[in-house]
């Protein structure tokens, strides 16, 4: 006679297991690479707005200080044709550099607004100071 152990699980019994965890897992498993895909994808349109941002203020800044001034929004040309950008330029006294005022002051006010359907707007402020 043979005896059986009666606690353990058979090969059958272990496999469906598998194949149920498997079947309850792979859902989940989607979902989540699809989210770090977004995720991915959300992340390299905000560097890429950041930097053409940065790259707009560089080239508004290098200008002479008259030369600085505001440009309606356009978009930027391939490969970057789904990011729009704006240069908002405003006069701002010494004492309140957040507050545009009606010119000329020695001191000018630049945001570079860069936008995109993923990575919404961007905006760098920098204050510009008249050299002479």
């Amino acid at each position: 006679m043979i005896l059986r152990n009666k606690k353990s699980f058979t090969i059958i019994e272990a496999v469906m297991s598998m194949i149920i965890i498997a079947i309850t897992i792979t859902p989940f498993a989607i979902l989540v690479a699809t989210v770090m895909a977004q995720q991915n994808g959300f992340s390299q349109a905000q560097a890429t707005a950041v930097a053409l941002a940065e790259g707009e203020m560089e080239r508004v800044t290098s200008e002479r200080f008259s030369l600085c001034v505001s440009e309606a929004a356009a978009a930027f040309s391939a490969p970057f044709a789904a990011y729009t950008k704006q240069i908002v330029v405003e006069y701002v006294n010494a004492g309140a550099l957040d507050t545009s005022v009606a010119g000329p002051t020695d001191y000018k006010r630049i945001q570079v607004r860069v936008s995109n359907a993923m990575a919404g707007t961007n905006t760098l402020v920098t204050i510009l100071a008249n050299d002479w």
